[in-house]
């Protein structure tokens, strides 16, 4: 019998919103502390992120099949972090400091939907 997934946009959306200023954290790039002001556009950029995960992700995977049978999966790295960067131009006052960043969020998101169970 097949479980339904009624929730799953929801830890998917939660998990991009989060995973987005955690990693920044955890990176160092808001210093010592952290004030809710630093943090306002990573929340905004996971918040849109987590739209396109929900959106676009899914037609993006159908598209690049080919490609992701080709590289056993890890062509989904490529879209996820492609969304973040998408996602970062488009919030004012945020940057995706660099590829490591892009990598590290997407694994972070993946791992998070993973283990809550937001992706099959």
């Amino acid at each position: 019998m097949r479980k339904k997934h009624g929730g799953s946009w929801m830890v998917i959306f939660l998990a991009c919103t989060l995973a987005v200023p955690a990693v920044a954290a955890l990176m160092g790039y808001y210093g010592a502390t952290v004030t809710f002001e630093q943090a306002k556009p990573a929340l905004v950029t996971g918040a849109l992120l987590g739209l396109a995960h929900i959106v676009l992700r899914p037609a993006l995977r159908m598209v690049f099949a080919p490609l992701g049978c080709l590289t056993f999966g890890l062509f989904g790295m490529v879209i996820d972090v492609g969304l973040l960067y998408g996602c970062g131009y488009l919030v004012k006052g945020f940057e995706v400091p660099g590829l490591l960043y892009a990598v590290l969020t997407a694994m972070l998101i993946n791992a998070m939907c993973a283990i809550a169970g937001g992706r099959r």
